[in-house]
């Protein structure tokens, strides 16, 4: 797959000669070894009633899915989280029928945005009105297709939606396939070679068990809540080998980017090791 391949091929550039960031093979191996006995995440699939208009909400909340700390890794304006933020699409989203009212439940949304704080507002809502002309097309035409191969649809995703398109890393189009597999089971064969979306908590929890190693000074930012430049060369090391790992270990364990991203995802939930603070809607 041509785009992922081109994050694989920054992530490989950038970790040629990292500065910031030290990826542990042997810590590596060692969480291989603890993830197989876990065994894979499991994820409801196929209990959607209608996996048209779930697939269409899942191209909103993915189009604001990012950045909702503020000043802090623990400060969350309103208690904004990615919880929040579904709630709030379901809450606008209640009489949405396809073709139908599809504008007016996105203009909802970012009232409803505005009114609970979440950060980057403005980001939000242009995300979201980019999605008015062509976002229910462009679920409709991966509705009726075989849901096997995902190239063709992430090129369009990348290249219809900005929001989408402007990360380097494409760490949110790459999360939209992965939910449709999570929640549908589409495209099971094409997870393989798709890359892992690189975030804060993914990256979080591989510094926490010492699979990413940070130098003295990233570190030191880190833990004093020191903002990390969007671009800057920490951030891509951070990311890149995010992605690097996540690629090693779905060859090693035979799994695809939703088995590897979900383990750490949802293993990052309860610990309070920081996260690297970069402000950005890139995730």
């Amino acid at each position: 797959m041509d785009l992922s391949n081109g994050v694989f091929d920054i992530a490989d550039s950038f970790m040629e000669n990292p500065r910031f960031v030290n990826i542990n093979y042997e810590r590596v191996h060692e969480v291989k070894e603890e993830i197989e006995k876990v065994g894979k995440p499991l994820f409801p699939t196929g209990s959607e009633d209608n996996e048209l208009i779930g697939a269409v909400l899942e191209l909103v909340g993915g189009s604001i899915n990012y950045c909702y700390w503020y000043g802090k890794h623990t400060i969350r304006p309103g208690d904004a989280r990615s919880s929040l933020m579904w709630e709030c699409v379901k809450n606008a989203f209640f009489d949405y029928t396809f073709i139908v009212n599809f504008q007016t439940c996105i203009e909802r949304l970012i009232k409803l945005l505005a009114i609970k704080r979440f950060p980057l507002l403005e980001e939000r809502a242009r995300h979201l009105r980019e999605l008015i002309p062509n976002g229910e097309q462009f679920v409709l035409d991966i509705y009726k297709s075989d849901k096997k191969d995902i190239t063709p649809h992430f090129k369009e995703l990348v290249a219809e939606f900005p929001g989408y398109g402007s990360d380097i890393f494409l760490k949110r189009a790459s999360l939209y396939f992965l939910q449709l597999y999570r929640r549908f089971g589409w495209f099971n064969q094409s997870l393989h070679e798709l890359h892992i979306p690189a975030d804060y908590q993914v990256p979080r929890l591989m510094n926490y068990q010492g699979i990413l190693e940070y130098n003295n000074e990233l570190r030191y930012e880190v833990d004093n809540n020191i903002l990390i430049p969007k671009h800057s060369q920490k951030e891509c090391e951070i990311r890149s080998a995010t992605v690097l790992v996540a690629r090693d270990l779905c060859v090693d364990l035979g799994w695809n980017a939703a088995d590897v991203d979900g383990f750490f995802w949802l293993g990052s939930k309860g610990i309070e090791h920081p996260f690297h603070l970069c402000i950005t809607t890139d995730y």
